[in-house]
C-alpha cells in the first residue's frame, strides 16, 4: 500500500474508531439489563397483630400473578416498626410487583414508613412518601386519619371477602429503578477492549480494494462465537424461558481447582446466551419432523401425539407401568395392616376412614403407549391388583376404593386424561369423584352431584407439564380438548379459608350448601388438584394436606379422613406418619 493510501486509512479509522468508542461506551452506560439475580425486599411497618404478608413478583412471560411467584413472610403484631423481609428468587424481565398486607381479617392499621430493595447492582430506599408513588392500594385498603393503611372486608355474594394488597405502578420513577440493572460499571474499559479487537481484525484481515471471502468467513464465525455472550450482556432477543423442569446449575465459588473448572463449565452450559431458543428449536424439530422426543429418558411420543412420562431415574413411575413393582409377602402384610390399624383407630372415635387410589395415564390408555415402552411391561399383574387380591383373599376390613372400571368404561365416549400431561382432565376427575361417593354412599349417606348438575364446556387447551420436559414451547402443534365443569345452581359455594398454621400446599374449603356439617381430611398429591373442586360440593368443610402425615388428623379433628394416592405412588413411601 503506497504512503497516500496509509494516509487515507488513517484519516479513515482514527475518527471511525474514536465515534465508535465513545458511541458503544455511551451505550452500555446507559443500557438497562432486566435481569435481576437476587433482590432482597425490606418492608419497614407497625403491624398491630400477628399476620402474613405476602410479595408476589409477575415476570413480562406470564399473564397474572402467580402463588408460585410470591414469598410469605410471618408477621409478629407489634406496635413498634419492624422489618418485614422477602428474599426473591433470580427473575428475567420483572414487570409488576404485589404487596399483600395480612390475612388477618381483624388487624388494625398498618403503618408502613419505608421500603428497602437490596440488589446486587446497590440498594434502594423509599420513604412513605415515594412508597405512595410507587404502590396503588385496592379496594380492601382504606386510610385512617392518620395516613395509616387499614384493611377492609367486602361482601361478594353472601361471601365476606378480605384481600388487601399494594399493586404496583407500572411507569412510576421508583419501579423503574429496581427493574433494571446496568450493563456494566466498566463501560469504557470494555468499549476499549471491544474497539481495539475490531481495530486488530481490520488492520490485519481488511484489504481496502477488496474483501477476501476467507475475510468475511472468519468475521460471520467471530460473530457466531461472540452471540451467546451478547446475548448475556444486551438482551438483543428477548430472553426465553427454559422449559426443562429441573434446577439449572448454579455460579460455583470461584477456587483455583480442576473442581470448580468443570463446576463452571457445567454452570456455562445451563446459562450461555440463546441456549434455551436452540434447546426449544432442537427440541420443536425432533418432535414435529421426526416424531421423538428430545428427553426420551423423561417423556415418550406415543400414538396420536399422545404423550407418557418416562423417567427411568424416578423408580415410582418407571417401575409402575413396567409391572415390576409388586411388594414382597412381607411389605403386602405391613402395609393392608396399617390402612387396617388406622380404620380401627379411627372409627373407634367416630371417625369414617377410606383409602382410594387414582389410575395412572398409562393404565387407562395403554393403547396409545409407543411401542418401546409396551415392550417394557412384563406379563403380572399391577401391584393395585395384587393389593386387591389380597384385602379380598384376608377379608380385611379396608376397600381399596378402585375408580378404574368406570374410567376405562367411560374413556370410549370422552377424553378423560390430557394428552400432553401426566394428570387426568376434569371429566376423569368427575368420574372418579362419581365413583368414590357411590363406593361410600352407605356408610356416609351423601350422593356425588350427577353430570346433569353442571355445565361442561369444553376449551382448546395448549397446556400440560410433558410438553416442557419434552424442551419445546408449544406454537400450536399440541393441542386438545379441556373439560371445565361450571355448577349450574349456586356455582360460588365453595369458598377457600385461610391456610394459616398449615404446610404451603394445604388448601381448606367451606361450603354452606353441602347439607351437612361433616369435616372432611384429604391426604392428597396432584392427581388431587382436579377433585378439590367436586368433592368440596359434598363436606361442610375439607382439609386437603399434602402427603400423609397423622398430626393433622388432630390438628383439623375431621369426621370422614380420605387417604388418596396416585396408583404409581401407593405402597411406596406416603403411609401415615
Amino acid at each position: 500500500m503506497n504512503p497516500l493510501n496509509q494516509i487515507k486509512k488513517k484519516l479513515i479509522l482514527v475518527p471511525m474508531g474514536i465515534l465508535v468508542f465513545l458511541g458503544l461506551a455511551h451505550f452500555l452506560k446507559n443500557f438497562d439489563n432486566r435481569g435481576i439475580e437476587h433482590m432482597t425486599v425490606v418492608v419497614k411497618a407497625s403491624v398491630p397483630k400477628d399476620d402474613t404478608f405476602q410479595l408476589f413478583y409477575w415476570t413480562q412471560n406470564e399473564t397474572k400473578f402467580k402463588i408460585s411467584n410470591s414469598v410469605r413472610s410471618k408477621v409478629k403484631g407489634a406496635p413498634a416498626i419492624q422489618e418485614i423481609v422477602f428474599e426473591l428468587p433470580k427473575m428475567e424481565d420483572l414487570y409488576r410487583l404485589r404487596l399483600d398486607i395480612g390475612e388477618n381479617m381483624v388487624q388494625g392499621a398498618i403503618a408502613i414508613s419505608e421500603v428497602k430493595f437490596i440488589k446486587e447492582s446497590g440498594e434502594y430506599v423509599f420513604d412513605a412518601q415515594e412508597f405512595n408513588q410507587m404502590f396503588a392500594p385496592n379496594k380492601y385498603i382504606s386510610r385512617d386519619t392518620s395516613g395509616n393503611f387499614v384493611g377492609i372486608t367486602d361482601t361478594l355474594k353472601k361471601k365476606a371477602i378480605y384481600d388487601p394488597y399494594f399493586i404496583s405502578i407500572d411507569h412510576s420513577t421508583e419501579m423503574s429503578l429496581i427493574k433494571t440493572d446496568r450493563l456494566t460499571r466498566y463501560p469504557y474499559w470494555i468499549s476499549a477492549f471491544l474497539c481495539l479487537t475490531m481495530f486488530l481484525f481490520l488492520q490485519y484481515n481488511f484489504n481496502w480494494n477488496s474483501l477476501h471471502a476467507e475475510s468475511a468467513f472468519i468475521a460471520i464465525f467471530m460473530l457466531i462465537l461472540i452471540l451467546p455472550t451478547l446475548q448475556n450482556w444486551t438482551h438483543f432477543a428477548k430472553p426465553l424461558e427454559s422449559m426443562e423442569k429441573r434446577e439449572l446449575a448454579k455460579l460455583p465459588e470461584f477456587s483455583w481447582t480442576k473442581d470448580y473448572a468443570r463446576a463452571f463449565e457445567t454452570y456455562y452450559n445451563d446459562h450461555f446466551g440463546l441456549r434455551n431458543y436452540l434447546v426449544n428449536w432442537g427440541g420443536a424439530y425432533k418432535t414435529k419432523l421426526l416424531r421423538s422426543s428430545m428427553h426420551p429418558e423423561k417423556v415418550m411420543l406415543g400414538k396420536n401425539k399422545w404423550l407418557f412420562y418416562n423417567d427411568n431415574s424416578i423408580s415410582e413411575i418407571f417401575d409402575s407401568y413396567r409391572r415390576v413393582n409388586l411388594l414382597s409377602k412381607d411389605s403386602l402384610a405391613f402395609l393392608v395392616d396399617q390402612w387396617e390399624d388406622n380404620k380401627k383407630r379411627f372409627e373407634a372415635v367416630g371417625r369414617k376412614y377410606f383409602v382410594a387410589f387414582w389410575p395412572n395415564k398409562h393404565t387407562i390408555y395403554p393403547e396409545f403407549l409407543p411401542a418401546t415402552m409396551s415392550l417394557q411391561i412384563k406379563d403380572t399383574i399391577s401391584r393395585v391388583d395384587q393389593i386387591i387380591n389380597y384385602l379380598k383373599s384376608h377379608n380385611s376390613s379396608v376397600t381399596l376404593i378402585d375408580v378404574r372400571p368406570r374410567l376405562l368404561k367411560s374413556k370410549k365416549t370422552h377424553q378423560l386424561y390430557h394428552k400432553f400431561d401426566t394428570h387426568w382432565n376434569d371429566y376423569g376427575a368427575f368420574l372418579a369423584y362419581e365413583t368414590f361417593f357411590k363406593y361410600v354412599h352407605k356408610e356416609l349417606g351423601i350422593s356425588p352431584k350427577a353430570e346433569s348438575d353442571f355445565e361442561i364446556i369444553w376449551e382448546d387447551y395448549y397446556g400440560g407439564d410433558l410438553i416442557q420436559l419434552l424442551g419445546v414451547q408449544n406454537n400450536g402443534f399440541f393441542k386438545e380438548k379441556k373439560p371445565k365443569f361450571k355448577l349450574k345452581d349456586h356455582n360460588n359455594q365453595i369458598e377457600y379459608l385461610s391456610i394459616e398454621g398449615y404446610p404451603k400446599l394445604t388448601i381448606r374449603t367451606r361450603n354452606n350448601y353441602a347439607g351437612n356439617q361433616l369435616k372432611a381430611l384429604v391426604f392428597r398429591d396432584s392427581y388431587s388438584n382436579s377433585l378439590i373442586q367436586f368433592f368440596s360440593l359434598n363436606f361442610y368443610e375439607v382439609t386437603y394436606i399434602w402427603g400423609h402425615k397423622e398430626y393433622y388428623v388432630k390438628k383439623v379433628q375431621p369426621d370422614v379422613i380420605i387417604d388418596g394416592f396416585v396408583e404409581r405412588e401407593i405402597g411406596e413411601k406416603h403411609t401415615m406418619n
